[in-house]
């Protein structure tokens, strides 16, 4: 959603536009609260929804150099369906593994496996993992809830039906979250060999009541989003990976 990108472009400055078709990129050095004689160049966008849209998105933020710099990292953030029960709106999932959950190749590959990398799941770093969790534990988020790290879905379609839940939740046992870009954004990551981190914030309960809960909480979510972009970012050299 546009609101995702929250507060985001007042960290930067600077800041070039490049526009591609209808997809705006904004670039730029970021501003750090505290003095730092390091640079960090950051380029962001909205990708839009679906799993077509962020992997254009994906790959056009990979392509675009900035002050002659290639991309050292792709962070991708946004909102998700809760499937497991003890998720709360606000809760943040780290996502250590994503599935594209519409993808079905049968019979020349078995369902959920991802043709051009013969995978079904998808594995972050766990160097990423741990670093992302680290900050966001140390940072003590007061707008936001309890942070998790496990199984996302990925799919073309807004899931809020308890039939398609309980699918899901057959089929992956430990899945935590659904939502629309994720996995296609990761399988960009992995074929372009760029490191890269999904995270998602919980914005509702993927039921029947979930469009309601969705558009609620994005008013809230937009005023704090960009909170947790600061955190990636400015712990980028305070915190080694480990």
């Amino acid at each position: 959603m546009p609101q995702e990108l929250g507060s985001t472009l007042n960290y930067l400055s600077n800041i070039q536009t490049t526009i591609c078709g209808d997809l705006k990129i904004y670039s730029g050095e970021w501003n750090f609260e505290n003095s730092t004689n390091k640079n960090v160049y950051v380029s962001v966008a909205w990708s839009g929804w679906g799993k077509v849209s962020s992997a254009r998105a994906a790959t056009r933020l990979i392509s675009k150099k900035f002050k002659e710099k290639d991309l050292d990292v792709l962070f991708f953030f946004g909102v998700a369906g809760a499937i497991d029960p003890k998720l709360k709106q606000g809760d943040i999932i780290i996502s250590s593994k994503l599935v594209q959950h519409d993808m079905d190749a049968r019979p020349i590959f078995k369902k959920y496996v991802i043709p051009p990398l013969s995978k079904k799941i998808l594995l972050a770093d766990p160097k990423w993992i741990n670093w992302s969790s680290s900050i966001l534990e140390k940072a003590n988020l007061k707008d936001f809830g309890n942070i998790y790290s496990g199984l996302i879905a990925t799919g073309d379609k807004f899931v809020n039906d308890v039939k398609d839940v309980k699918k899901l939740k057959a089929d992956f046992h430990d899945l935590l979250g659904v939502e629309m870009e994720g996995a296609s954004v990761a399988q960009v990551a992995i074929q372009e060999k760029i490191p890269w981190q999904i995270l998602r914030v919980i914005s509702d309960s993927a039921n029947d009541s979930s469009q309601k809960d969705f558009e609620e909480f994005l008013e809230i979510y937009q005023k704090n989003s960009a909170n947790i972009v600061k955190i990636f970012i400015e712990n980028i050299f305070k915190a080694p990976l480990t």
